[in-house]
């Protein structure tokens, strides 16, 4: 069954919500910037995106056109379901990625991270004079621990400065690193001012490096008395 409507009366939320075990495809009609756009939806998650037709291979790119109609609230859509005719929807069976519906409409910044991309918690961290915006959704947060970090500060630190459970500030951390605003202190220190290298030796010694050979005393008294009876003079 079709599903007709307009994301001004329903939400791309409540929308995948109910076509979270529906596939088919999802069509915004000039909805896009003036430009169609096709979903092709399965077991809850995105397969393939299309823009007049052309594909968008790129699931980063797929996401932000998709967070782009939410954003925007408006535009008509039309669900198509799949087809049970053989050979029809050609594109309903494409897999360019699956990206599930559920995640498709959260900011990034707040995507779950896995435990081992977070930072260690004696990584000290310093604001960055970048300049950057801060992100809405990290406004909060980064009012908190921005003085604590113009300095430096590892998130052991902060759980004792703040109070925060250190876990919480492990994951606030690296989305701060994620939008520009701070980076690992020793990272900046050696950017900033790398010590110049110290030169090693020369391989080609220099006249002042090279003493003249000296022979041992003996060998030079034997040869100097062997030249004094070679020439009458007498012995050593």
């Amino acid at each position: 069954m079709a599903i007709f409507g307009d994301l001004e009366h329903h939400t791309l939320t409540d929308l995948f919500k109910i076509l979270q075990t529906r596939p088919g495809t999802l069509f915004f009609h000039q909805a896009y910037q003036g430009r169609t756009v096709e979903m092709v939806l399965e077991g809850g998650r995105l397969n393939a995106l299309y823009v007049d037709g052309f594909p968008v291979p790129d699931a980063a790119q797929a996401q932000a056109t998709v967070q782009h109609l939410h954003a925007q609230g408006r535009g008509a859509f039309e669900f198509q379901p799949l087809s049970q005719t053989p050979g029809a929807g050609a594109r309903q069976g494409a897999r360019l990625y699956a990206l599930p519906l559920g995640s498709l409409l959260q900011d990034p910044l707040l995507q779950a991270v896995p435990a081992d991309q977070l930072p260690h918690p004696e990584t000290r961290f310093v604001a960055q004079p970048s300049g950057a915006e801060v992100p809405a959704v990290l406004a909060s947060g980064w009012s908190v621990l921005a003085p604590h970090l113009r300095t430096g500060a590892s998130a052991a630190d902060l759980a004792r400065q703040t109070g925060q459970p250190e876990a919480e500030l492990l994951l606030t951390l690296h989305r701060l690193r994620a939008a520009g605003l701070i980076a690992p202190l020793r990272t900046v220190a050696l950017s900033a001012s790398a010590p110049a290298p110290t030169p090693g030796p020369s391989l080609v010694p220099s006249s002042a490096d090279v003493a003249a050979p000296v022979a041992p005393a003996p060998l030079l008294r034997r040869l100097l008395g062997a030249l004094r009876r070679l020439t009458g003079s007498g012995a050593a």
